[in-house]
């Protein structure tokens, strides 16, 4: 997959293609990294994937073991647990920023992502279905006026990616109840927005990060722990 020309420069391409194959799910926990074989995937020269690789280093998203190997973290349930704490802070704040910051055409465009993310979790790949469920909650926090929270909550969603993949792709019994809950929730955050009700968005936010932890927990046979 060759990378595409333009005004960045190649290490931040091949950073930004790396980061999203994470979001996407198509690197599990464990999973090693191999220089040679991404500048092959994506057509360049070993060193902006060294420079790519140590800026996802700094990021925590990737980790040099004891070994010298690069690969993706496998996270202890402790970890997870705050990253989530976190992330329902920091999402819930975001939703209340774009209830009163977001225009009516934003809005219409979360409402086609609600749709997009319904159809996704119900019928579609992991792949699709965390694709989904980023860019509705990037497109939030982008339109939120904060740089800084939308920057914190790129961050630590692509921290917890690969263990909400694994997760997804751990075999279990469907759950359709849980997976209706949770577009319901989504449906009603939207009308919330409507009504510029950022007290409610919050909250409704912070439910539907915490509720979805809890189903990824199911997963992954984890007892639900709070960090803080």
């Amino acid at each position: 997959m060759a990378l595409l020309n333009g005004t960045s420069t190649l290490s931040d391409q091949v950073y930004s293609a790396i980061r999203q194959d994470m979001l996407d799910g198509n690197m599990l926990p464990g999973a090693k990294v191999s220089l040679r074989s991404l500048a092959t995937t994506y057509g360049t020269s070993m060193q902006p994937v060294r420079e790519a690789v140590a800026r996802l280093v700094a990021d925590d998203a990737l980790e040099v073991t004891p070994a010298r190997t690069i690969q993706v973290p496998l996270l202890e349930q402790q970890l997870c647990d705050e990253v989530w704490s976190v992330r329902s802070l920091i999402e819930g704040e975001a939703a209340a920023l774009f209830a009163l910051h977001a225009s009516d055409a934003a809005f219409d465009e979360l409402h086609e992502l609600t749709a997009a993310s319904h159809r996704a979790q119900f019928h579609g790949t992991p792949a699709e279905h965390m694709r989904s469920i980023h860019n509705w909650a990037f497109f939030v926090s982008e339109n939120c006026g904060s740089p800084l929270l939308a920057s914190l909550i790129r961050t630590m969603r692509l921290r917890g990616a690969p263990m909400m993949a694994l997760a997804l792709h751990t075999p279990a019994e469907p759950d359709p109840a849980f997976l209706q809950f949770t577009n319901q929730i989504m449906q009603e955050i939207v009308l919330a927005l409507r009504t510029r009700d950022g007290s409610r968005v919050r909250d409704l936010r912070r439910v539907d990060v915490l509720s979805y932890q809890r189903y990824l927990y199911s997963r992954l046979g984890w007892t639900l722990k709070r960090a803080f």
